[in-house]
């Protein structure tokens, strides 16, 4: 986490964007009435219809950020000592686990009881499954249960594994040049989990979904994060680098991210398979490579962007940024499915009121649960570590 005193605002912007993403595409629905409006209806039915890709790219954008914030650290952890051990990683674990666990853990449970009480969810065996991050380690994730969580999964099983490959490899063919030994496991780690994506697309063992059987599916997705990590790399070792090109870069990905939008909102590019064999196979050996490849590109710029003109804005953006992982927990799930997805609404005028209702509800206990869980848990680990 950094803190307030050493807050970049560009990164801070590219966290806010990603969850403002997430939460617009999974709660537009409560809008659907104003789509028989005779002039705005039209407009807002088309958002209605392509908004969805949205979510799936701000998920993306998370995991490049996660990796590229994780990455410093773990290079920061490795480099600052001549005898990397065990006793490093647990240290790290243990301030990632403060930080993702109890909010996690804490929200799970809610969704729990919650579920039970309105008799939407029984508490079945499976459910531990949840607070192990088992739930979509190699099959699909049931979609009928805390369906955000999926993602979390890939990031917690990411910080699991790759400081361990990384002391597996420094303990069998350890390098002085500690660059280049980096690097060299970095990218070994992302073109494994790439080549085990690949080999899957012959004969998906999750069947022909590819959003839940591909996208959502840990063993799938941990090389997403390592594109971020290869940009902390950089950002390191080759900082004269990215600063000469973190404007083309930045190109790049505006570029690249409107024709990923456009193939996934227009062509139905992964939200369905395709009927065409080629089509199918290629998205799904690489789409997911693309995806992360082309969003990490806006992290040198984000990152060289240590406050922003506005400072209005700024703040903004921190805030969100600050409340993002509360926000992500308990906007679908906890708020939108049990008190929202089914309110009847029977005028334009109400399906705005709900929905600003919605949003305020979000921020508030988004905020509510940062200042009194996250917060304290996190002082208590600074304390602790």
């Amino acid at each position: 986490m950094i803190e307030k005193s050493s807050r970049i605002a560009g990164l801070d912007v590219v966290r806010a964007i990603a969850i403002v993403s997430v939460v617009a595409a999974h709660s537009f629905s409560i809008l659907y009435p104003l789509n028989g409006l005779p002039v705005a209806g039209r407009f807002l039915y088309n958002i209605s219809v392509h908004i969805l890709p949205f979510s799936a790219l701000g998920v993306e954008l998370f995991f490049v950020l996660s990796g590229f914030l994780i990455g410093r650290i773990l290079i920061r952890d490795f480099t600052g000592t001549d005898n990397y051990s065990i006793t490093h990683i647990r240290h790290f674990w243990a301030r990632r686990w403060f930080r993702t666990l109890p909010n996690y853990w804490l929200i799970l449970t809610v969704n729990i009881l919650l579920g039970s009480y309105l008799g939407t969810q029984t508490v079945v065996p499976f459910l531990v499954n949840y607070y192990f991050f088992l739930q979509n380690l190699v099959h699909a994730l049931p979609i009928y249960f805390f369906s955000e969580s999926w993602s979390l999964s890939v990031e917690e099983w990411f910080y699991l594994t790759l400081p361990v490959a990384l002391l597996a490899a420094y303990k069998l063919a350890g390098s002085k040049d500690k660059s280049r030994f980096l690097i060299r496991v970095f990218v070994v780690y992302l073109l494994t989990f790439t080549v085990v994506r690949f080999v899957n697309a012959f004969d998906p063992i999750n069947g022909i979904d590819q959003d839940n059987g591909i996208r959502k599916v840990v063993l799938f997705r941990l090389d997403a994060l390592m594109y971020g990590v290869v940009f902390a790399w950089l950002s390191i070792f080759r900082v004269e680098l990215l600063q000469r090109w973190r404007k083309p870069l930045m190109w790049v990905c505006l570029i690249g991210s409107a024709v990923l939008y456009y193939l996934m909102a227009r062509r139905s590019l992964q939200l369905y398979a395709s009927p065409i064999p080629w089509v199918r196979f290629a998205s799904d050996a690489f789409l997911f490579t693309v995806q992360p490849l082309v969003l990490s590109m806006c992290l040198p710029y984000a990152c060289a962007t240590v406050t922003l003109r506005s400072s209005k804005v700024q703040r903004i953006t921190g805030f969100i940024s600050r409340i993002s992982y509360s926000m992500y927990l308990i906007h679908f799930s906890l708020i939108f499915l049990p008190f929202f997805y089914r309110l009847p609404v029977c005028s334009p005028l109400m399906a705005i009121m709900y929905y600003a209702a919605y949003w305020g509800i979000v921020i508030v206990g988004s905020w509510l649960l940062y200042r009194f869980w996250e917060q304290p848990v996190l002082r208590l680990r600074d304390k602790w570590h």
